[in-house]
């Protein structure tokens, strides 16, 4: 059986647009640079996610951490209140993420192919299942084809994720793809086990051993590189 599994942060969705709405009502600084924002933020979330996993801080700790450090960089200093509050305005907006274009296209035309789809994601257990339900992926997988570290205690790019998977799954390696933004947490992960990968490098970022087996920038490279490999099945 064909395999294809999904990051879903920033392969499924933009993780950014919720962020964006978040720190312009937050701040209304249209004018500081939210590209400097968005990298600090996402530095801070890795090191915040990790003290999570860690049992090190509580994820309401970790919450305040991110966005208090990350307004820091860029001149703005904050209370613990004010974190909390940014927070709250972010998981509001997270209740109105949508897909990338051609997403719901692209699985369709992996169910009409029989080609097993699942998702293997990073997070917390509460935030990422509720990512899912708000971007309807309810429909395309059932909640056992998810895989979410925070409810196994394994994170990508630790191999364990993914054999958890292939003994779930009963995957075939050679016969299996895994889709991912993710350079160290997708792509190395997925060779180290033996997967065939695809990198979703919307970004188009350079890599001078580049260890995925494809490489795309966009949906619709996605969507045509899925009928390459599986429109005669």
């Amino acid at each position: 059986m064909h395999t294809v599994a999904f990051d879903l942060d920033d392969t499924l969705y933009d993780r950014a647009q919720p962020l964006k709405k978040a720190f312009l009502a937050f701040t209304g600084a249209k004018d500081i640079d939210f590209n400097l924002f968005h990298q600090t933020f996402h530095i801070n979330s890795e090191v915040a996610f990790h003290n999570v996993k860690g049992e090190i801080w509580t994820l309401e700790e970790s919450h305040v951490f991110r966005i208090k450090e990350t307004l820091t960089k860029i001149g703005i200093e904050i209370n613990e209140e004010q974190a909390l509050e940014f927070q709250r305005i972010y998981e509001e907006n997270q209740q109105h993420i949508e897909l990338y274009p051609l997403v719901v296209e692209i699985l369709e035309f992996l169910q009409k192919k029989e080609v097993q789809s699942i998702i293997i994601t990073n997070g917390p257990k509460y935030h990422q299942r509720n990512k899912i339900e708000n971007l309807g992926l309810e429909q395309y997988f059932a909640p056992e084809q998810i895989i979410v570290s925070g409810e196994e205690g394994i994170t990508k790019p630790d191999a364990g994720i993914f054999r958890l998977a292939e003994n779930r799954f009963h995957i075939d390696k050679s016969k299996t793809w895994y889709v991912g933004d993710s350079y160290p947490n997708d792509i190395i992960g997925a060779a180290n086990i033996g997967w065939n990968s695809i990198w979703f490098n919307p970004k188009q970022e350079m890599k001078e051993d580049n260890n995925a087996t494809r490489t795309v920038s966009s949906t619709m490279e996605l969507y045509e590189l899925f009928i390459e490999l599986f429109g005669k099945l």
